[in-house]
């Protein structure tokens, strides 16, 4: 299935001649809206349950990356087409360009996984049903996650004697705590959304008929944030992952100092004496 790139507002010649780089994909939708500030990526194997074949896997590539080069959008929704988000790798795959299974974690999941949490603007996982194995390492690698009641996670890899990948490894201890995520993966449970949401793991959790219109409505509130405050709060946040409390504070003295006083502070502080929400360009 070929679905149209969607573009409710083009603003130059550079950006058309990317438009017709990416016109088409065949396991995703992509609605790129500059309007509202929005974008939006469906992954769209719902007879699957949204398995990632080899074809998705490079889908989801070209539609981050393209993401990620939009200067007009200030954040991303990530959800799946259907009854889940993903159910994982798709194992009646019988043919792929892969050398081996590190091949296809590393030239394959990696760039797109990299992609998201290094994009400059926040990514919201909108969870409709099962995250399961890879799907699990998408949902995890989401900046912020919204859940309907019936939906969950799961590590399913020790079901067929293997370990977490995607960097699920990595980011199910960073959500869960060691002892939680350890148990998680070896008896491959499901995490439901009350339990992410018990854990701090998810941001919000609504009634499946509500996931839709509570993503977008959040989505909204944060692109009329200021642009340059929520780029470099998730930078910061992200590098605080990884570094200690001293490196952390000079990267916010800087980014502070670089900031300060520029248009959108100036927009910020107007709107605070004049009681009035802020309009951010």
């Amino acid at each position: 299935m070929k679905v149209m790139v969607l573009y409710f507002y083009i603003t130059n010649k550079k950006f058309i001649s990317r438009l017709f780089d990416y016109m088409t994909y065949d396991t995703l939708l992509l609605d790129i809206n500059t309007d509202s500030k929005i974008a939006k990526i469906v992954l769209n194997r719902p007879e699957a349950m949204n398995a990632f074949n080899e074809q998705l896997i490079w889908d989801l590539k070209s539609a981050t990356e393209l993401v990620s080069q939009e200067e007009n959008v200030r954040v991303c929704i990530l959800t799946g087409m259907g009854r889940g988000f993903s159910s994982g790798a798709d194992l009646q795959e019988r043919e792929a360009s892969w050398q081996s299974t590190q091949d296809s974690l590393i030239r394959g999941y990696l760039p797109s996984l990299k992609a998201i949490i290094e994009m400059p603007i926040p990514v919201i996982g909108s969870i409709n049903g099962p995250a399961a194995g890879i799907g699990a390492a998408y949902a995890m690698a989401c900046d912020l996650r919204i859940m309907s009641r019936d939906a969950f996670i799961m590590s399913v890899f020790s079901n067929i004697a293997l370990v977490p990948d995607g960097g699920l490894a990595w980011l199910l201890p960073k959500g869960f705590g060691y002892a939680k995520a350890l148990e998680y993966a070896i008896e491959a449970k499901r995490i439901s959304a009350d339990e992410c949401e018990k854990h701090g793991v998810v941001n919000k959790v609504v009634d499946a008929d509500m996931l839709e219109s509570e993503t977008a409505a959040w989505a909204s509130i944060i692109a009329a944030r200021s642009p340059t405050a929520v780029r470099e709060t998730k930078r910061l946040m992200r590098l605080a992952m990884d570094k200690g409390y001293f490196e952390v504070y000079e990267a916010e003295a800087e980014i502070q100092n670089k900031i300060f006083g520029g248009a959108e502070f100036k927009e910020g502080v107007s709107a605070f004496f004049e009681k009035r929400k802020p309009n951010f360009k």
